[in-house]
């Protein structure tokens, strides 16, 4: 844990020592980047080292590109109002999946409904294959309060594995007006123990 709070504290250190305006010329042709998040520890759908990367354009579509040890996702998607529709594909230790992200928020009100299916050979998606298999169906709702504060509950199924729910509380503590440190703590009722997470996220735009 102590090595990965040192990489962490090393990539902020190296972030902030560079200007949002340089980092804003990272671009995926139309696309700019618009976000970016860092998170180090456990979660209901992090682990480990986990880098995201939010670009947009003008016509309010976008791309997210998440990466970790063990997966890569790339979603993208457009807004609809108070609605966001995505479409993802990725790799999770290997394995090929693909599937459907909702997404909704409404003031202090947010809800996620992430769907898809893999192509192993195998329900347990530990070999990849031509056979396409359940792979995930991650529903959750939150709310945030007193600005700085969000709370929220979601079910998960994942593979072959039997359901599972999540209670999560998370806490931003605003480093500037587009940057901060966060800090979560989920119960995971499947093993029965709180799962830690520290994060950065800077907004560009």
């Amino acid at each position: 844990m102590k090595t990965k709070l040192f990489v962490l504290a090393s990539i902020l250190i190296a972030v902030n020592l560079v200007s949002a305006q340089e980092i804003k010329t990272v671009k995926i042709g139309t696309y700019s980047l618009s976000d970016f998040t860092l998170t180090s520890g456990e979660g209901a759908m992090t682990s480990g080292l986990d880098t995201r990367l939010d670009f947009s354009n003008e016509k309010e579509t976008q791309i997210s590109l998440l990466v970790n040890n063990d997966r890569a996702t790339i979603n993208i998607g457009k807004k609809f109002g108070n609605w966001q529709i995505l479409g993802s594909i990725g790799s999770f230790k290997n394995v090929p999946w693909g599937g459907i992200m909702l997404l909704y928020q409404a003031g202090s009100f947010d809800a996620i409904a992430w769907n898809g299916a893999g192509f192993s050979k195998n329900e347990t998606m530990t070999a990849p294959g031509y056979n396409p298999n359940f792979f995930i169906s991650y529903e959750g709702v939150g709310v945030t309060f007193w600005r700085n504060n969000h709370i929220g509950g979601s079910l998960m199924y994942f593979a072959a594995d039997p359901m599972n729910w999540f209670v999560a509380y998370k806490r931003d503590f605003h480093i500037s007006l587009k940057s901060k440190i966060f800090a979560e703590v989920t119960y995971n009722h499947d093993l029965n123990i709180p799962m830690f997470v520290i994060g950065y996220s800077m907004k560009l735009k």
